[in-house]
């Protein structure tokens, strides 16, 4: 397969992920800031994404979740964990929380003193919290400079569209920042799959094989078939033992033990959304015996499916 065509899995594997786990984005604010100031940023249940815009920000994760870092213009950063962190115009400056600085800061800028900062915060959800696969197979920190190649190719015309489109107030501006910052994240997560050695990145990183990312797509375009090792290796276009050892290495289980992870996975989302009675989403994962989907399901989720509807809308 070319490598043109395993760019086409991946992307397509990453639009079933980002469909199945319901990815939605959101902006939390855009602010123009002159100095001195500084933001403390609460642990968020959602993905937590930065861009700047103008100026240089001195951001500080939480203590023991990563490094600190000087940001400049065109950065692009996210915490898929969505762990608390500061923003500041230099070390030392004092930080409020961010519900009670942003506004008062944002106007002070504006009013008194020229913004010699800009930054966008955005953040995206996905169905499942911070157990989400996705997420979990994500580093802590996912930091591209402006000036990364990377950046210059997947990010930069969509971070300088989001700078326009925060700056403006045409009709539709919200939903427009909104679908960008599930862009932004997607192509984040493209250009972090690039930069991977071999055995790094566990099942998002097989998205990138070759072989192993038409079996994925597969499973994943339809889950309710009777899929067998076999089935799936010549999807791969591999023998038997070489695809099963393959897929062990690089997404960390077996392919059996993928497939009902991703049954599971599409069950909770489906669940969780109220999009089918019980037995539908059963028969249309594969199951013919509604006791053995129970079964399956509360290994996986510790919970029965009613009770998994009911904590996911507490």
């Amino acid at each position: 397969m070319s490598q043109s065509s395993g760019d086409i899995e991946t992307a397509d594997v990453l639009s079933q992920v980002a469909q199945v786990f319901r990815l939605k984005g959101s902006l939390s604010g855009v602010l123009r800031v002159a100095p001195p100031w500084g933001y403390e940023m609460p642990e968020s249940h959602h993905v937590v994404l930065l861009v700047v815009t103008r100026g240089r920000i001195f951001f500080e994760p939480a203590t023991g979740s990563g490094p600190s870092l000087e940001l400049a213009s065109g950065d692009v950063l996210a915490l898929p964990q969505g762990q608390a962190h500061t923003l500041r115009d230099a070390p030392g400056t004092p930080v409020r929380p961010f519900r009670e600085a942003a506004g008062l800061a944002q106007q002070a800028g504006e009013a008194s003193r020229p913004a010699q900062t800009e930054f966008i915060a955005l953040c995206c959800e996905l169905t499942g919290g911070c157990s989400n696969p996705v997420r979990s197979a994500l580093p802590t920190l996912l930091h591209f400079p402006g000036t990364d190649g990377r950046v210059a190719r997947f990010l930069e015309p969509t971070v300088r569209l989001l700078a326009v489109e925060s700056g403006g107030t045409a009709p539709g501006r919200t939903i427009v920042l909104n679908r960008l910052a599930e862009v932004i994240f997607i192509q984040m997560i493209r250009a972090w799959l690039e930069g991977l050695e071999e055995g790094e990145g566990g099942w998002l990183h097989a998205l990138t094989d070759p072989h192993l990312a038409p079996a994925i797509a597969a499973i994943h375009d339809e889950p309710g078939a009777p899929w067998t090792v076999a089935l799936l290796a010549k999807r791969a276009d591999m023998s038997r033992s070489a695809f099963a050892s393959r897929f062990r290495a690089m997404v960390g289980e077996t392919p059996l033990g993928y497939l009902t992870r991703w049954r599971m996975q599409q069950a909770a989302a489906m669940i969780e959304s109220g999009a089918a009675p019980l037995k539908e989403i059963i028969a249309s994962l594969g199951y013919s015996s509604e006791a053995a989907f129970r079964t399956v399901f509360r290994r996986w989720s510790g919970q029965t499916p009613g009770r998994y509807r009911a904590s996911a809308h507490i």
